[in-house]
């Protein structure tokens, strides 16, 4: 005779078994009760774990994001002092290169971040315009000196992010017709985007941003290795318990419980709309346990009948859900999402510490408008960005170490042999 049995009495769904042959398929329907509260719970924990984040995200641009777009409009208007400075005369040779990384890493800095509300399409045309000028400028000749060409061509390089290649004579000709430069220009970056070009300077000297810290890039390792086939659902078994009759059936009623049709009230009938597009999602590609939630939640009165193929291939799909239900998890945790980040950032701690956090950084970017906007009122003249591009300069100085000086004994030379 068949038993039956709920899953849980929260679940919603009840299921009957219809064939009991001997302890072990008994064993197998109760591991898959189990599984099906696991999946519950896990699910359940996720769901709180997402709202959390989207809460506090939501907290953090009420409180943050207006002074975040002050600090980016007051870099805009930094960036735009410094490109004044491009096309000057008596800025060239490495203090020229200096000025123009500067002004590369301080476009790096503004395009990071993700509540800037500034236009940086426009300031790396002025930026690419600027360039242009001080190129310009050269001597209308149709010879140019080669150490020009040389620094002409380290400049564009350091502009571009890569090296060039342009002969002598295609250089020349970029020198002495700015259109053609900016045609230039616009073409290698227009490559760059795409083929999805990443530049190699992701850490412009040392300037990490605000919302990292060490913990959200110490991911672990071994922890992704194992789960990364967790999204990969057994496609066989899958398959083959979708096509189950009782799969076929139990999503023709969810059909007809769902339908937008049926329902009068708006609110609703955009919610059924959701729902119906969630429905025949699972059905396309073919995503059993999808249907299971749905009737779980819209069908409690459906009764799901288990056989011992149906609970073998039920169980292999549920272990793989709880699989990935963990691996959702662990990435919300440690993943490198902006919510995950800003949580792991300033979300730990007490109510009042996270106030704390959150008032002390708001203080540290007011303080960044001011040093900012300092400096567009100070550095007026060439004479005084000199002293900055001087100062960007002298860590790249050494002090030569006397050859007898420097330890060989220590030195694995036959690692050469």
């Amino acid at each position: 005779m068949a038993k039956q049995g709920h899953i849980n009495s929260n679940s919603g769904l009840t299921v009957v078994s219809v064939s009991s042959s001997g302890s072990q398929s008994a064993q197998a329907r109760e591991t898959v009760d189990k599984l099906w509260v696991e999946v519950n719970k896990k699910q359940q924990r996720n769901d709180r774990y997402q709202a959390k984040l989207e809460a506090f995200m939501a907290y953090f641009k009420q409180s943050v994001e207006p002074i975040e777009q002050e600090v980016c409009r007051a870099n805009e208007q930094w960036i735009r002092h410094l490109v004044s400075f491009v096309p000057r005369k008596s800025i060239k040779g490495r203090q020229h290169e200096a000025l123009l990384d500067w002004i590369q890493e301080e476009l790096t800095i503004l395009e990071s971040n993700p509540f800037n509300p500034v236009n940086t399409n426009d300031l790396r045309d002025a930026f690419n315009e600027a360039i242009v000028t001080s190129i310009k400028q050269n001597p209308n000749s149709s010879e140019v000196p080669e150490e020009q060409l040389d620094h002409y061509r380290i400049e564009l390089s350091l502009m571009l992010g890569e090296e060039i290649e342009l002969s002598d004579e295609e250089l020349v000709e970029l020198i002495h017709d700015p259109h053609k430069a900016m045609a230039y220009f616009e073409s290698v970056l227009k490559h760059k985007m795409e083929s999805g070009y990443v530049g190699d300077d992701e850490d412009i000297h040392g300037q990490e941003s605000p919302y990292f810290h060490d913990e959200s890039d110490q991911h672990d390792h071994s922890y992704q290795q194992h789960n990364q086939d967790f999204h990969n659902t057994n496609v066989d078994v899958a398959t083959a318990l979708f096509s189950d009759k009782q799969i076929n059936r139990l999503y023709r009623q969810l059909a007809k419980k769902l339908h937008p049709d049926r329902e009068l009230d708006p609110d609703k009938k955009a919610e059924k709309m959701d729902l119906m597009q969630q429905l025949s999602h699972a059905r396309d590609v073919k995503d059993p346990l999808a249907i299971f939630l749905l009737a779980q939640q819209y069908l409690p009165e459906y009764q799901l009948e288990l056989n011992d193929n149906l609970t073998v291939q039920l169980e292999t799909i549920l272990k793989d859900k709880v699989k990935q239900l963990n691996a959702d998890y662990h990435e919300l945790r440690r993943g490198d999402g902006l919510s995950v980040i800003i949580w792991q950032r300033f979300g730990g701690g007490t109510k009042a510490a996270r106030e704390k956090g959150l008032r002390e950084y708001r203080q540290a970017l007011e303080q960044d408008v001011e040093i900012l906007m300092a400096k567009c009122r100070e550095i007026k003249t060439v004479k005084g960005l000199q002293k900055h591009l001087k100062a960007r300069l002298k860590p790249l100085n050494f002090t030569r170490i006397p050859m007898s000086e420097l330890p060989f004994d220590d030195f694995p030379f036959d690692m050469f042999d």
